[in-house]
């Protein structure tokens, strides 16, 4: 843990295999780590100089402590660069390279001596064959994939992933959705730290509040289920697990030298340890976004929707029930509170989804007050809004923010918005609402399974 506690807050970097050629590894990293307000050493013993800095031929040779040092060589070489790490007293490593476990036989005994090194030197290893690590509390980017042109910000989510791809496709997700990043991590190969090494890590780490995994395989089950048990009671675990079909069992082992398991298996100890398993990664990162935003424990699984538009509505109130979720009517009052903020000529059957017709759209108090007396409703733990957005001022009367923020404002209870608008153009009030705790989402499907997964997992 004191390891990994170096490798995500280092004060000081090496990069073992920096170049001066742009398309190397080496040279990315460096690239990638430009933010980094630490010391930052390339190691390189045909260069004298690299970027402005002094480069170094061993790591050895640097006159300070090395918190992380960043392994950017071909397998062959990486237990000589790792043994100079631990002869230097290097806290802790990533190691990009591949060639190893994956490959079979021959890789696999070149990872367990560069395990038996590492573990020797209590040097805790991500990698090898890796994206790397990062922490954006601390602006570390230790990959070989500089991030500038990703809109990512800080905030309490933490991903693990086998597959650097996958992870790459977790950071981009959360870059759409403008989901707050803690740490992230590819683990690859899983030299000597895996998935409940992590899990041990993050349940200790003050920035982490919920967490994301992508499981390919691990030999250590009954370790990750006990973590997963550990964690679980006080930050979200969320588990995207692939490798259930034969050819994809198959690919993991080639990959990252993984063994899949049984799909059965992983998933009742995912439920059983209090895990939420999703389906894909978008699914992952809206249910995240959802618990993030949020943040306390809902009190039971009782949904409220608040519409005006009945299709979409439907459409969500399908997807949570299919999940369990219940949508108990409203109290008599408020039928007849929300019938009278309608006048209508005849009476309007009201129930759940409360419908408010073209009235709740063309007069933003009718929905405003409904949406307020739905939230006071003892027998509702969450709700959820339905609203076509207004991009036209002289058309319709919009909806209702100031009153929808001020009523979340007063209540634990979660509350999430489904606006019909393309992606592509944010809806007007999207950010008053997400900076209330609001998650915005304009797919119902989508916004009904992630509240779903929230909910449950209070149940």
């Amino acid at each position: 843990m004191d390891s990994l506690q170096k490798l995500f807050n280092p004060k000081s970097v090496a990069v073992i295999g920096a170049s001066d050629k742009p398309n190397k590894l080496g040279a990315l990293t460096l690239r990638a780590l430009h933010s980094f307000e630490g010391d930052l050493y390339p190691i390189n013993p045909r260069l004298s100089q690299l970027d402005d800095l002094k480069c170094y031929s061993s790591v050895i040779n640097i006159e300070s402590n090395v918190d992380l040092a960043i392994i950017a060589v071909g397998a062959p070489t990486v237990p000589t660069a790792l043994s100079e790490c631990a002869e230097a007293g290097v806290g802790s490593a990533i190691i990009f390279s591949a060639g190893f476990k994956e490959l079979g036989t021959l890789g696999e005994q070149l990872q367990k001596h560069i395990k038996k090194i590492a573990d020797s030197a209590q040097i805790a290893v991500i990698g090898p064959n890796c994206l790397g690590a990062g922490n954006l509390n601390v602006k570390l980017n230790a990959t070989f994939f500089p991030q500038d042109f990703i809109p990512l910000r800080g905030g309490k989510v933490s991903f693990v992933s086998q597959s650097g791809g996958v992870a790459g496709l977790m950071i981009y997700a959360a870059s759409d959705s403008d989901l707050g990043v803690a740490k992230f991590a590819s683990i690859g190969n899983r030299v000597n730290v895996d998935f409940h090494d992590m899990l041990k890590f993050l349940n200790q780490d003050s920035d982490t509040e919920v967490i994301c995994l992508f499981v390919e395989g691990t030999e250590h089950g009954r370790m990750m289920y006990e973590e997963i048990s550990k964690v679980a009671t006080k930050k979200p675990v969320i588990v995207y697990k692939v490798g259930k079909t034969p050819v994809s069992r198959s690919a993991a082992l080639s990959h990252t030298g993984s063994l899949a398991g049984q799909p059965e298996l992983y998933s009742a100890a995912v439920k059983q340890a209090g895990g939420i398993e999703v389906k894909n990664v978008t699914e992952m990162i809206d249910t995240a976004k959802v618990i993030s935003l949020h943040g306390s424990r809902p009190k039971g699984n009782r949904v409220a929707i608040v519409t005006h538009t009945l299709g979409p509505a439907l459409i969500a109130t399908q997807v949570l029930e299919e999940q369990g979720i219940q949508l108990p009517p409203p109290s008599e009052n408020t039928i007849k509170t929300v019938q009278e903020l309608l006048a209508m000529p005849i009476e309007i059957p009201v129930s759940n989804p409360v419908d408010l017709l073209a009235q709740g759209w063309s007069q933003p108090h009718i929905f405003g007050n409904a949406f307020r007396l739905v939230m006071n409703e003892d027998r509702y733990d969450a709700a959820m809004i339905v609203f076509s957005p207004n991009y036209l001022d002289d058309i319709g009367g919009g909806m209702p923010i100031d009153i929808i923020v001020e009523t979340k404002k007063q209540t634990q209870k979660p509350v999430i918005a489904i606006l019909n608008a393309p992606e592509c153009r944010p809806p007007p009030g999207k950010d008053l609402l997400e900076s209330a705790g609001i998650p915005v989402f304009s797919v119902p499907e989508r916004a009904a399974q992630a509240l779903a997964n929230a909910l449950l997992r209070s149940s």
